[in-house]
């Protein structure tokens, strides 16, 4: 059999509420190996793991002590030290793959290959992604990455598969032969809402019909409910793995993990993980383990609440990014002190072009 482990969202930079005491600047405190040491007993042992890589880590184009430049991207090295934490295949096709530009996706691309880890979801003919293949002992798996979620930052540049439902699941159907068990993993979703929305679990049940037995769901940053869907399993999000969020819901994360075999999937369960202050992912105990394991029974239950309920999931999903938006400014503004004076005054230019542009 082959033993399987996915992770949610890995952004190694620091994310632009958080420059200078986010993930990257507490990975330069400990460095990426103990930064990573507390999920490793896990996450080492395993054939295949995975992750959403949603940072890139390349130096291409950058301007020191520009926000928009350092935000949101981690360093070279960090790509060597994801391999030795037991990562042997990340997806990069997600909303920030291209925050720094086509060049730096590329770069990160290579710098994860040069590390023994390949990429997924680089962008091949018609959208599709491109696949990585694993055998062992006859039993055969093929790993995709995919995002549905719209381009915001080099519209019309396709480096990565994104957008194209029917590519993705005819891209499934040609895979799912032989008996190779596909995985597919996959950004979509709102932010910040722990319940998929119907456009999701349609999708996803689309997927396991059109032959995909484990797919993997990431962006809302927060965890949301794992389903048993016909010969499948439905992680709607894994939530975040490493991550700068302040909030505790934005800190509860798991591992999935199970076998893959012959027969199909088996011993699929979902190992806690909590984020401390100190931001490195930990494997969760005692109160806090139970806490995580309670969450995602709880959300697997309401995996369909909002079935039929199109409009008013929008109308939540709405206002779950406003509350972010409006939780990001009182962090910013009760962790002043925190920040470099330069850092400070792009902080609030940026906040004001953004007012002038949602005034028109």
């Amino acid at each position: 059999m082959i033993s399987f482990c996915a992770v949610g969202d890995v952004m190694l930079g620091d994310h632009p509420v958080c420059y200078g005491h986010g993930v990257r600047s507490a990975i330069d405190k400990v460095g990426i190996d103990q930064f990573l040491a507390g999920v490793r007993s896990v996450l080492k042992g395993a054939d295949i793991v995975t992750g959403n890589l949603e940072a890139g880590l390349s130096t291409v184009e950058l301007r020191p002590g520009q926000l928009v430049s350092e935000e949101m991207r981690g360093r070279p090295e960090y790509a060597a030290g994801l391999a030795r934490a037991g990562f042997n295949v990340m997806t990069v096709a997600n909303n920030h793959a291209l925050h720094h530009g086509e060049e730096a996706f590329r770069d990160t691309c290579e710098l994860l290959r040069k590390s023994g880890i390949a990429p997924v979801g680089v962008a091949q003919d018609v959208d599709k992604s491109n696949v990585w293949r694993f055998e062992k002992n006859g039993v055969k798996v093929a790993v995709l990455g995919y995002s549905v979620r719209p381009e915001k930052y080099r519209p019309g540049i396709r480096a990565y598969a994104y957008g194209n439902e029917a590519a993705l699941l005819e891209q499934v159907r040609e895979l799912a032969v032989d008996n190779t068990t596909v995985v597919v993993s996959i950004h979509w979703g709102e932010e910040y809402l722990h319940t998929p929305s119907p456009s999701q679990v349609d999708l996803g049940h689309r997927l396991v019909d059109a032959g995909a037995r484990i797919v993997v769901g990431h962006h809302p940053h927060v965890l949301q409910g794992v389903e048993r869907y016909k010969t499948g399993w439905i992680a709607y999000s894994l939530g975040n793995f490493a991550f700068d969020h302040w909030e505790r819901s934005g800190r509860e994360t798991f591992i999935l993990k199970c076998h893959i075999t012959e027969a199909g999937v088996s011993d699929l369960s979902c190992v806690p993980v909590f984020i401390g202050k100190d931001l490195r992912p930990v494997i969760a105990e005692g109160t806090s383990a139970k806490r995580i394991d309670e969450t995602i029974k709880e959300l697997s239950g309401q995996i369909n609440a909002f079935a039929g309920r199109d409009a008013e999931y929008q109308q939540l999903a709405d206002r779950a990014y406003l509350k972010y938006r409006l939780d990001s400014y009182r962090y910013f503004l009760t962790n002043l002190w925190r920040y470099r004076p330069s850092i400070i005054r792009q902080s609030l230019s940026r906040a004001a072009e953004r007012r002038r542009s949602s005034n028109g």
